[in-house]
């Protein structure tokens, strides 16, 4: 047999044993990988599979038609915990050697393909060293990614509570250890990337949140078509309300966060970011005067900026091109009361938590928008959160307002509707938990006043409004007529209370002569006793 033969033939033995070798060692692995997971005993899922392709050569598996589901739930009438269908969960350069050694699964990178995921609730709560920590002495790997995925959030009583389809997802540098699983953020990981679309929220008893698209990644965050929806209608949120209490119905086109910090210092959170925008925000703050009355306290921004448990610092707000709506009803017979405030622009600068911090900037809240959809409206407000009285300045100006755009507050609330001319309105209001005063003045002509029937709004009262009309001043001859003025504040109320209660006062005393004025003046202070 010459030379060439015998190389030949040693070389097709050879590769005949490292095929047959191969085959052997595939075949192996495919039997040791479900015994190592089902004899794994602190991994709390049962993993099963279809097929399991192995490629020894590029060093990565191929496990097709996955399913998973908690141990406890074999059994178990109830549905609790995780369970998954995945068409395909694919692991790049895994360590063949401690598979074989030490029945450990090292690769770099885990890719599952279209999973379909259903979280039940579960009685045990969430335990870093029962779920996270088990995995690291079975899977060590330097990246995840999910593509396609869909998951839901079931409760048998409640309904689904939270649901995303088409989600992708990677997290890159992953690192469990014995370290990592006792800090809030159990993973340790060098970046990630998160998208949804058609996510739906059921945020407690009372609203639905949803977003046709969601991202974020370790700085980012992006929503666009957020909603707030109210579960139940008017009449039946009033119903369900032992007390006073707004319903919300709130649509933003977009929000974004184009860069943000975030994480846990000696377990206080801190969430930084230069800038957080809300383009096209419809908002709609409904109030029904039928419950009670609530007793409690209301916290101007001030104190709630104060008392935040975490390090809060965004350096500017961004409001754009949105409306916000207030109705208040005081009964289903006759149409709510509607303040409009449309084409909306607001900045508001430096929302920052004491904590972690010496001193603070002045909170700035500056607004521009059209008030009742015709006349401009400015608006700047400061205050700082460390300022323990919770004083603030509140500075406003508008201009060219048709009383009778005032009508659909008046008429439903007072009984009373207005013809003439608002030409300008200036106040400054100076105040803190307790007070507020300031000046406020006003310039207006042609103004005449219509009083209604309480129960018939259509039918007019003609004495009391003729005598209304001899009573208030119609015209100011051109001139600004500023006053002084000064009140206390309603705490039980809301801050745009306090507002409405300054300007109130300063109508009072500028249409008013200064004799009816203090009449009026001291019926609503025995009003306020009383109550």
């Amino acid at each position: 047999m010459s030379i060439l033969k015998k190389i030949a033939t040693g070389l097709l033995v050879l590769l005949l044993l490292v095929i047959i070798g191969g085959w052997g060692l595939s075949w192996y692995i495919s039997k040791k990988l479900p015994s190592i997971i089902r004899n794994e005993k602190s991994i709390p899922y049962n993993i099963s599979y279809k097929d399991l392709d192995i490629d020894l050569l590029g060093g990565s598996f191929t496990m097709h038609n996955a399913n998973i589901a908690p141990k406890d739930s074999i059994g178990v009438s109830l549905q609790q915990g995780a369970f998954a269908e995945v068409k395909a969960i694919r692991v790049e350069n895994f360590g063949i050697w401690a598979l074989l050694t030490d029945d450990r699964i090292t690769v770099d990178k885990v890719i599952i393909d279209t999973p379909n995921v259903t979280l039940y609730p579960r009685e045990k709560k969430y335990n870093p060293d029962d779920d996270i920590k088990p995995f690291k002495n079975a899977i060590r790997t330097g990246s995840l990614e999910i593509r396609n995925g869909k998951f839901r959030y079931l409760d048998s009583l409640k309904g689904k509570i939270m649901s995303a389809s088409n989600i992708s997802f990677e997290l890159n540098n992953i690192r469990i250890d014995s370290n990592t699983v006792e800090k809030n953020i159990p993973v340790r990981y060098r970046d990630y990337r998160f998208a949804c679309d058609s996510l739906f929220y059921r945020a407690g008893q009372f609203y639905n949140l949803t977003a046709d698209k969601f991202s974020s990644s370790d700085s980012t965050i992006a929503v666009t078509n957020f909603k707030m929806i109210p579960q139940q209608d008017r009449v039946q949120f009033t119903r369900m309300q032992p007390k006073e209490k707004d319903q919300f119905a709130i649509v933003a086109e977009k929000i974004s966060i184009p860069k943000a910090d975030w994480g846990f210092v000696n377990d206080t959170l801190f969430v930084h970011s230069p800038e957080m925008v809300l383009e096209k925000v419809n908002a709609n703050i409904y109030r029904s005067k039928l419950p009670k009355d609530d007793p409690s306290i209301k916290k101007l921004y001030s104190q709630m900026l104060r008392e935040l448990k975490f390090d809060l610092k965004l350096d500017k707000l961004l409001l754009k091109n949105s409306t916000i709506v207030y109705e208040e009803q005081l009964d289903f017979e006759r149409p709510p009361a509607k303040v409009t405030f449309s084409k909306f622009y607001a900045t508001v600068s430096n929302i920052y938590s004491p904590i972690r911090k010496d001193k603070l900037p002045n909170t700035t809240i500056d607004v521009q928008c059209l008030f009742m959809k015709s006349a401009p409206f400015i608006v700047n407000w400061s205050f700082n959160s460390m300022d323990a009285s919770d004083s603030f300045t509140i500075i406003g100006r508008l201009k060219d307002i048709r009383s009778e755009e005032v009508n659909p507050v008046s008429k439903p609330l007072m009984n009373v509707s207005t013809t003439g001319n608002l030409n300008e309105v200036y106040f400054t209001m100076n105040g803190n938990r307790n007070r507020a005063e300031g000046d406020f003045a006003i310039r207006y002509n042609d103004l005449d006043i219509t009083v209604h029937d309480k129960d018939n709004l259509k039918k007019e009262k003609k004495l009391v409004s003729a005598l209304g009309n001899l009573v208030v001043k119609n015209d100011t001859d051109g001139d600004l007529k500023e006053v002084h003025i000064g009140v206390d504040r309603n705490k039980d109320k809301s801050v745009f209370n306090y507002i409405w209660k300054f300007a109130q006062e300063g109508l009072t005393q500028t249409i008013l002569p200064k004799t009816v004025a203090k009449i009026a003046k001291k019926k609503q202070e025995k009003k306020a006793k009383k109550k």
